[in-house]
């Protein structure tokens, strides 16, 4: 499967997406941030900050299904299922930051 993760957070770090991508790289599926050039079987979108703007280009992705989560979204009862919620995070999204929000 090809997963494609949206931060519309963008400058910063965002936990549930770094949970998503350690949880879909362990089922041997093929992760990365969204690129609009390509297709992909699922697309993550996940937003920390209800400030920030959605992205204008959002009706532009490829993809078979969108799951759009996060307090920016003012959704406060999705949650990550236990078996992704407790996995430790792929930190290697976001190699210049030390720190996460979620």
């Amino acid at each position: 499967m090809k997963v494609g993760l949206w931060n519309d957070d963008h400058n910063f770090p965002n936990l549930a997406t770094m949970k998503l991508s350690a949880y879909h790289k362990a089922k041997g599926d093929k992760v990365e941030f969204l690129d609009h050039l390509n297709t992909y079987d699922l697309v993550y979108c996940s937003k920390v900050f209800d400030f920030t703007a959605d992205a204008e280009d959002a009706a532009l992705i490829q993809t078979n299904k969108i799951i759009r989560a996060g307090t920016g979204y003012h959704d406060y009862k999705t949650i990550l299922p236990p078996e992704i919620e407790h996995l430790y995070p792929d930190y290697g999204l976001y190699p210049q930051y030390q720190q996460a929000y979620g």
